[in-house]
């Protein structure tokens, strides 16, 4: 079993998949690979899916691609990763990177040091 999971829910990020695949490569070597990502394709019109098969393909990392059938919302999308999801500990992250990844290793590393059982954020403002 992995330790750690993250899902992203997948919905017009054509644009994002290049700077997402440079956050999950730094998760990736963060953890030295015991993590997961859970990608959920949210109906998605544009392109985002079939960049992220390319993009993963060859990669050598723990991942799944779900792809849903039309756009539900994110929290659908977020709860269809957290049911595919296998680690420990699970994040939720926006595939265009609103949080910064930094704020995922805070958390994971609340998490392991069994400072909380939830740990979530609320964004402060909107910049």
């Amino acid at each position: 079993m992995t330790a750690r999971s993250i899902v992203f829910p997948i919905y017009r990020n054509e644009a994002n998949i290049p700077a997402l695949m440079q956050a999950v490569a730094g998760f990736h070597g963060r953890y030295r690979g015991d993590i997961e990502f859970v990608f959920v394709i949210d109906g998605s019109p544009d392109a985002s899916g079939a960049l992220l098969v390319t993009a993963l393909k060859d990669t050598g990392y723990d991942y799944k691609i779900i792809f849903h059938s039309r756009n539900f919302g994110s929290f659908t999308a977020i709860r269809t990763g957290l049911e595919h999801a296998s680690g420990n500990y699970v994040a939720a992250m926006a595939a265009d990177l609103q949080e910064p990844p930094e704020l995922i290793v805070e958390f994971f590393s609340i998490l392991e040091k069994d400072a909380a059982d939830v740990v979530f954020g609320r964004r402060a403002g909107r910049d």
